[in-house]
């Protein structure tokens, strides 16, 4: 059986989390996987197959520069020694560690880097170039994005690395999600509502949910019958709480922290909203989809199966007011939802994977 490694950081809550659980959970299959984590910590711990081998890479992180440099030489060293070429495929599942990219083309020479977000919405093209040269981009055998948009943009800055460049987005469980959304949520719904939901890091820079929280303020000075629910944890949470606390809208909007499970709130909300300034493909795009919840956001973002212009959900503004007046005119609107075949996704990209990993 063919050995693989794959490198990320831990198993919270989170859309790359939950995107490499499902994804290992399946390569079992058909090899001997072995999954390096900085911290083997988070809620997903146990969603993690036993069968999955799971080793500690911490880089250290003293105050002192020359005993920092000179630990993570020395682990280096020690991991390049017990791991160099062992491996029939490696794969730097977060790019944005930095180790995690080093490691891994050490590991096989047949070797990945996935890319989760389309860069361009963050960096200018100078700092889009700094990010991945350091991360030595044009070493890597193949460059695997789970979204479109990522890829295409990502070419027009690396033109020439445009063969290497595949889209493989995110295996869906989608018989979790179906199961877990039937679980009861211990607060009263009024069925009159028409209820929006977030499921995401609560990460300003990213998500942008005072841009959302503005929009339902203006929304509720005329739209009483709505709720907006927000699911998730992160940096920015008291700034949300704060800003709800600002506008006056704690009747009508709710933050639930952190869940082990979103879908069943997700189950009784109407539309799955995001008014974020960039994502790579979110992973909750698909899980709104499996519950025919109509997808509303301010990226248009899409992968081999979803497009929310294809019948999936609503594009609106960045613009507060705007976004309030959209969202006036899609609520009460008859909207079917266009199923995808996620048994079929997860076949084929799950194969298509699999002709990367036993390339010779």
């Amino acid at each position: 059986m063919k050995k693989i490694i794959f490198f990320a950081k831990d198993l919270n809550i989170g859309g790359i989390e939950k995107a490499i659980i499902n994804l290992l959970n399946n390569l079992i299959n058909y090899y001997d996987v072995t999954l390096v984590l900085e911290e083997y910590s988070g809620i997903y711990r146990n969603n993690l197959s036993k069968k999955i081998k799971v080793v500690i890479y911490k880089p250290n992180s003293n105050k002192n520069i020359i005993i920092r440099k000179v630990a993570n030489f020395i682990n280096r060293l020690k991991f390049i020694k017990q791991n160099y070429h062992k491996y029939d495929f490696s794969c730097a599942y977060a790019p944005y560690l930095f180790s995690a990219c080093k490691l891994s083309k050490i590991c096989s020479k047949n070797n990945a880097i996935y890319v989760h977000s389309d860069y361009t919405k963050i960096y200018n093209e100078k700092n889009f170039k700094i990010f991945f040269n350091k991360r030595e981009i044009e070493s890597f055998k193949h460059i695997i994005f789970v979204s479109n948009e990522g890829k295409k943009n990502f070419i027009k800055i690396y033109p020439k690395l445009s063969d290497k460049c595949k889209v493989i987005s995110n295996l869906i469980n989608e018989e979790e999600i179906l199961t877990k959304s039937k679980e009861d949520i211990k607060i009263k719904v009024n069925s009159k509502n028409i209820i929006f939901i977030f499921v995401g890091r609560l990460d300003e820079p990213a998500k942008r949910l005072t841009r959302m929280l503005k929009c339902f303020k203006i929304l509720l000075e005329s739209e009483k019958n709505i709720e907006l629910w927000i699911i998730g944890d992160g940096p920015y949470y008291n700034l949300y709480k704060n800003h709800i606390k600002k506008y006056n809208i704690e009747e009508n909007v709710k933050m639930f922290g952190k869940q082990i499970n979103p879908y069943k709130y997700m189950n009784k909300a109407n539309y799955l909203i995001l008014t974020s300034d960039y994502e790579g493909m979110p992973v909750v795009f698909n899980e709104a989809n499996i519950l025919d919840k109509p997808v509303i956001s301010t990226l248009n973002v899409s992968d081999e199966y979803f497009s929310i212009e294809n019948g999936m959900g609503f594009i609106i503004s960045k613009n507060p007011k705007k976004m309030a007046n959209q969202i006036k005119n899609i609520i009460g609107k008859k909207f079917n939802v266009k199923r995808i075949d996620y048994k079929k996704a997860n076949i084929d990209r799950i194969n298509r994977l699999r002709r990367i990993i036993d390339e010779v």
